[in-house]
């Protein structure tokens, strides 16, 4: 008889948290848009 354990972070939270993340520190796409820039100017 075992229980269904409820995970410790929702989804919806995660969500929330990679949006909070990417507004402070930009998507991924962005970074590596960036990057490439970079190396052209190099």
């Amino acid at each position: 008889m075992s229980k269904k354990k409820k995970p410790l972070l929702t989804d919806e939270f995660l969500d929330e948290l990679a949006n909070e993340i990417n507004q402070l520190y930009g998507t991924p796409d962005e970074q590596n848009d960036e990057k490439k820039n970079e190396e052209k100017e190099n």
